[in-house]
C-alpha cells in the first residue's frame, strides 16, 4: 500500500476543519479528556448525547469523574457525558 506523507503545516484548513467537524459536531457540549483508565488516549465526550446501554460514558461519582461502560442498570443522573470518540496515541 502506498503512503503519502504530509507535513502538518501543509494540511489545508478545510481538511482540518472537516476532521474537527467530525470529532466535534457540537463544540459547545463537547470536551476532550484524558483518563487514567485509558492511558495515552484522549476521550471526546459529548454532554448532549443521550446515554445508552453499552456506550462508554463519564460518570460523576463521589470521588470525581470516572470512565465506565454503561450497563442495563445505569443511573442517567450520574452520566456526565457520553464518549463519542477515543483518540489513541500511535503504537
Amino acid at each position: 500500500m502506498a503512503v503519502h506523507m504530509t507535513r502538518s503545516n501543509e494540511i489545508q484548513g478545510s481538511a482540518a476543519g472537516r476532521l474537527l467537524d467530525m470529532l466535534l459536531p457540537r463544540p459547545s457540549s463537547t470536551f476532550l479528556l484524558r483518563s487514567a483508565d485509558a492511558p495515552g488516549s484522549i476521550l471526546v465526550v459529548d454532554r448532549a448525547v443521550p446515554p445508552a446501554e453499552g456506550r462508554k460514558a463519564i460518570l460523576s461519582t463521589e470521588r470525581g469523574l470516572r470512565l465506565a461502560t454503561l450497563d442495563s442498570r445505569f443511573d442517567s443522573s450520574r452520566v456526565w457525558g457520553v464518549v463519542t470518540w477515543v483518540i489513541r496515541e500511535p503504537s
